[in-house]
């Protein structure tokens, strides 16, 4: 019986590295010890995956709606932290300011104290400030849509906006 040591061709190579480009692929024979030199098709087949890695998303243009007066429009977001606090917090909430930057940090220890947080952030700022909060914007997080929430903005005439779905600007 012989065995018979068959080198990977350029599309399994491809592949197997997750669709690299042909230019990183020219140089595995130089710098990978004990590979032979891969050759390159003269018709390649194109992959979804290939085409849809090398598209270049547009940056959003600077937005002309800059909040003109303090906390006029403040954004939200929640977000995990990697590991529980010594004081047992897992969630930090981030409000920001979008007139004067400012930003305000909450420690959570459930993603379901979102919207006490939040209440208590914006009571503490109507009580030390002459402002209200106008507006407020976050994704589409399920933490921002709870009735509770969602009845204290009414109350207290917040516009609640939410950012499109799966779009990371």
């Amino acid at each position: 019986m012989s065995l018979v040591t068959r080198h990977p061709d350029y599309e399994t190579i491809h592949r197997r590295l997750g669709h690299i480009s042909d230019e990183a692929m020219r140089h595995i024979s130089d710098n990978v010890k004990g590979t032979e030199k891969i050759c390159f098709p003269n018709k390649k087949h194109i992959y979804c995956s290939c085409t849809l890695g090398k598209l270049h998303q547009h940056s959003f243009p600077e937005n002309p709606k800059h909040s003109s007066k303090t906390l006029g429009l403040i954004h939200l977001d929640l977000l995990e932290l990697p590991t529980l606090s010594y004081s047992k917090y897992k969630w930090v909430i981030t409000f920001l300011d979008n007139y004067s930057s400012y930003c305000r940090v909450a420690f959570l220890r459930k993603k379901s104290d979102a919207a006490e947080a939040i209440k208590a952030v914006f009571q503490l700022w109507s009580n030390t400030t002459s402002h209200s909060v106008k507006h407020l914007h976050t994704d589409n997080g399920g933490e921002y849509m709870t009735l509770e929430l969602q009845s204290f903005l009414h109350e207290q005439g917040i516009v609640h906006k939410t950012s499109t779905l799966h779009v990371h600007q």
